[in-house]
């Protein structure tokens, strides 16, 4: 498979029409070499610039991870006076898993949950925004999270065999069993209410859909129609209140991806010819609904990284490059914008130390239009990284924010592995 050319155009809003007349294809920077000072690109207008890429990562010269961030997606000032380029830091690092949560709000702040040492921490990428400590919700692994309007955090995690629903409505931590499962997704309704996905005990009795009355009572529905408990699991709802899930369903070395939704009043299951391959960590699939309800995905095959989308009841396909993406994600915009974050690395890139990066690409309808320069991925150490669940949000002034979870392997020279996993959160200045 041939490595991705990640492209750096960098384009506005503004920008599209013109690139749409122009068919302009900017100069591609060299491949998934490490980016740094001093790359020279050329921009939309044509126009040779030097790329500068900002990464206090360890190792790098007079930087040092964690370091202080402007609030994010609130005054808008974080950008004033940066250099274009990638700013990021590491949230956390030694975390129990890589299906960890992050998302960000309508507002453009990022909101975060994850598991260590089996507590659950909750944090956001304002300044002082955290992490602490979820009271007393506990998590084995799996970490799922959504954010309501006005803040409040709402978790679907792991606890051995069952599941649990915990949330921080009124500002005090509370938690409860859900049932026996396997915690997938989780999604908030129009009033707030909490939406679940779990994974019935056994794996072909499939799904249930939990809801949740005024009352606290939770109703478990099992979903008949979709078949045998799949995997890698994202769930949204549409401004209708109707359900759209997507999972993958492993059939050898390759995993079907199955789209599954109750538009119709009874929950419907489209198993698709998309076929995602195996890899170290778990490639994964995005989510994405449209202004209009339609659904969008987002992930990579053997041939490259593909974004599906539905209209009509009729599947259309894109391919966006070879990226071997392993924690993609999606975010609209208005009209036809959108926005699809890919990373990238060689299929044996956990066991030969090659570079790990990733770029947020401009689309216009399902066309490509423009990318931000690479991001490398890394560990807190400075070694490879490999980006799982991920998160990316574009505000009206072309900013982009992303946040993920990430592994590192390290192989030691007596044999081995040694698996370190962690949050980053990245902003893009254009």
């Amino acid at each position: 498979m041939s490595r991705s050319l990640l492209v750096h155009t960098a384009l506005s809003s503004a920008a599209v029409a013109a690139v749409l007349l122009t068919g302009c294809d900017p100069i591609c920077t060299d491949g998934v070499s490490r980016p740094g000072q001093g790359k020279v690109t050329r921009n939309a207008a044509g126009t040779c610039v030097q790329l500068v890429t900002f990464s206090p990562d360890a190792g790098a010269e007079g930087g040092s991870d964690g370091g202080e961030f402007p609030d994010a997606g609130m005054d808008g000032e974080e950008c004033g006076g940066t250099a274009p380029g990638w700013t990021t830091r590491v949230l956390d690092e030694g975390v129990d898993s890589v299906t960890e949560a992050f998302v960000f709000d309508a507002r453009g702040v990022g909101h975060y949950a994850y598991s260590k040492g089996t507590h659950v921490y909750v944090g956001t990428t304002l300044r002082d925004g955290g992490p602490v400590q979820a009271g007393d919700v506990w998590a084995a692994y799996s970490t799922h999270m959504a954010v309501g309007a006005d803040g409040t955090h709402h978790l679907l995690v792991q606890q051995q065999d069952s599941v649990a629903y915990a949330h921080d409505t009124g500002g005090v931590w509370r938690s409860e069993v859900v049932g026996k499962g396997w915690a997938a997704a989780i999604a908030l309704d129009a009033q707030g209410a909490p939406h679940l996905l779990i994974g019935q005990t056994t794996a072909a009795q499939g799904y249930l859909h939990g809801t949740r009355t005024a009352e606290g009572t939770w109703t478990l529905t099992p979903l008949e129609t979709a078949g045998g408990r799949g995997e890698r699991e994202r769930m949204k709802l549409d401004a209708a209140g109707h359900l759209h899930a997507v999972f993958l369903r492993a059939q050898g070395s390759l995993s079907q991806v199955v789209y599954a939704t109750d538009v119709s009043g009874t929950w419907t299951v489209e198993p698709l010819d998309f076929w995602v391959p195996m890899n170290s960590p778990l490639l994964r699939v995005a989510l994405e609904l449209d202004a209009a309800g339609h659904p969008r995905l987002l992930a990579s095959t053997e041939q490259g990284a593909w974004l599906w989308v539905k209209d009509g009841g009729t599947w259309t396909r894109q391919g966006l490059g070879a990226f071997l993406s392993r924690g993609p994600a999606l975010a609209m915009g208005s009209g036809n914008l959108s926005w699809a974050l890919l990373d990238d690395a060689e299929t044996y890139a956990a066991d030969n130390g090659s570079p790990s990066q990733l770029v947020v690409k401009s689309l216009y309808g399902q066309s490509p239009i423009g990318s931000t320069a690479p991001l490398t991925v890394e560990s807190l150490d400075g070694g490879n990284a490999f980006p799982s669940n991920s998160a990316v949000h574009v505000d009206t002034q072309d900013r982009i924010q992303v946040g993920f979870t990430y592994v590192h392997y390290h192989r030691p020279p007596d044999g081995g592995t040694v698996t370190t996993r962690g949050l980053r959160y990245a902003r893009y200045c254009p």
